[in-house]
C-alpha cells in the first residue's frame, strides 16, 4: 500500500502526551528558503512545542507506573507495554509525499518492510485486564462506566489524571488542527501551487499526467500487495521531477511560513499548552522519583 497519504497527521507524534485545542487562521503567502535542507533533518516551528524524545520516554514510564501500581490495587497483575523512544524528526516523514530516491527505486510508493508482523503482536488482554484499564465494559447497549473499586475511565484515567494535576485545562488536538490548518494553506499558497504546475509539467514530459504529487502517490494502481515495474517508475520520476523543480523547498519554506503566521495567532492556547505540558513533565518527574 502506499506510504503517505494526503494529510499532515505526520506532523504530529501517534500518541500526543500533552492534550490541545481549536486551530487559528493564519494566511499570506510564503517566502522562498535560502536554500535546500534535508526534509527529514529540518526541523518546523510547531516541532518545539512537542515532548522531546526523551521527555515522551519520560512520560510513558510515569504512566506504566502508576498504572501498574492502580492494577496491582485491584488485585491484578499486569506488565504495560514496554516504552518505545520517539523520532520527532521522524514525525516529517512524508510531509512532502515521496523524497528518497533509493525507496523510489526499490519500492516505489509501498511501505518500507518492517515494523511487527501480525502473529508477533501480543493477544488482547483478558476481559478483566481490559476493563480495568480503560474502566469501560461492553453491554449491549454499547459502552458504559465499569463503577465498583474501577476508577473512572480505568487505570489509563487515573493515571492520566495523576500527570495532569495542575495543568491548565487544554482541548485534545490543538497542534494537530494546527498543523492541519498550515499544512493546507501551505499546499493553496501561490509559490507551492506554481511549484505544483512545473512538477506536474516535468512528469508530463516523462510520460506520467498528475496535477500534484498526491495524485501521483495515491494513485489506486499501486493497492498491490508488492510494487510495480509501472509504480517504480512512476516514483522515480516523481523524486526526480521534486529535485528539478526545486518542490520541496519551495513547499518546506511554506510550510515554515504558515506554522509561524498559526502559531503567532494562537499566543494564548500555545502558553497554556506550554504551561500544560510543563506540568505533565515535573508530575512525571515526581512519580518515577518515587518507590
Amino acid at each position: 500500500m502506499p506510504t503517505i497519504h494526503r494529510q499532515f497527521a505526520a506532523l504530529v507524534l501517534a500518541c500526543l502526551t500533552v492534550g490541545a485545542g481549536a486551530a487559528c487562521d493564519s494566511s499570506g503567502p510564503a517566502q522562498r528558503a535560502a536554500g535546500p535542507a534535508p526534509v527529514a533533518t529540518t526541523s518546523l516551528p510547531l516541532d518545539r512545542l512537542f515532548p522531546s524524545g526523551d521527555e515522551d520516554l519520560l512520560l510513558q514510564r510515569a504512566e506504566a507506573k502508576l498504572v501498574v501500581a492502580c492494577m496491582r490495587r485491584l488485585g491484578i497483575s499486569y506488565r504495560p507495554p514496554d516504552p518505545h523512544h520517539t523520532d520527532p524528526a521522524a514525525t516529517r516523514d512524508g510531509l512532502y509525499g515521496l523524497v528518497k530516491h533509493d525507496q523510489a527505486q526499490r519500492l516505489g510508493y509501498h511501505a518500507a518492510p518492517g515494523g511487527e508482523a501480525a502473529e508477533d503482536k501480543p493477544p488482547p488482554p483478558p476481559e478483566r485486564t481490559a476493563l480495568a484499564l480503560t474502566g469501560t465494559r461492553f453491554g449491549t447497549d454499547g459502552p458504559e462506566p465499569a463503577g465498583g473499586r474501577i476508577p473512572e475511565g480505568g487505570c489509563l484515567g487515573e493515571a492520566s489524571r495523576r500527570l495532569t494535576e495542575g495543568a491548565p485545562p487544554v482541548g485534545e488536538s490543538l497542534l494537530y488542527d494546527m498543523a492541519l490548518r498550515a499544512g493546507q494553506q501551505a499546499e493553496q499558497d501561490s509559490r507551492v501551487q506554481a511549484a505544483f504546475r512545473a512538477w506536474s509539467t516535468c512528469m508530463a514530459d516523462k510520460g506520467f499526467t498528475y496535477a500534484d504529487p498526491w495524485q501521483a502517490n495515491d494513485d489506486p494502481k499501486w493497492s498491490t500487495d508488492h510494487p510495480t515495474d509501472l509504480e517504480r517508475r512512476t516514483a522515480v520520476a516523481d523524486v526526480a521531477c521534486k529535485d528539478s523543480t526545486d518542490l520541496v523547498t519551495i513547499w518546506q519554506a511554506a510550510m515554515v511560513e504558515h506554522q509561524q503566521r498559526t502559531i503567532a495567532t494562537c499566543s494564548a492556547d500555545i502558553e497554556r499548552y506550554e504551561q500544560a505540558k510543563s506540568a505533565r513533565l515535573a508530575n512525571g518527574r515526581r512519580v518515577l522519583a518515587t518507590r
